[in-house]
């Protein structure tokens, strides 16, 4: 996959992030049942979504890693390389 195409599918992701978690569009998950996690679903609605955008930007980090010269972007610890 190229890097503009990695990039533009992450920014879309928050696009729609954006858009499910203010007004108008977290209308219909402004209600307090069900509680998930103890949480009541107001909260847990943005709570997923942060927590969905830290394996997202998990995986432009590696694609962005393959684009630049040395590989990953971070230093793997020994027996956990990543090939290509």
């Amino acid at each position: 996959m190229s890097l503009g195409r990695a990039r533009l599918l992450v920014a879309g992701y928050f696009v729609a992030m954006l858009l499910a978690v203010v007004w108008p569009g977290a209308v219909p998950a402004s209600r307090v049942e069900p509680v998930i996690l103890g949480l009541p679903f107001a909260f847990f609605w943005p709570a997923l979504w942060v927590a969905v955008s830290v394996p997202v930007l998990w995986w432009l980090d590696r694609q962005e890693g393959r684009h630049r010269r040395g590989g990953p972007a971070l230093p793997q610890p020994p027996g956990m390389e990543v090939e290509d």
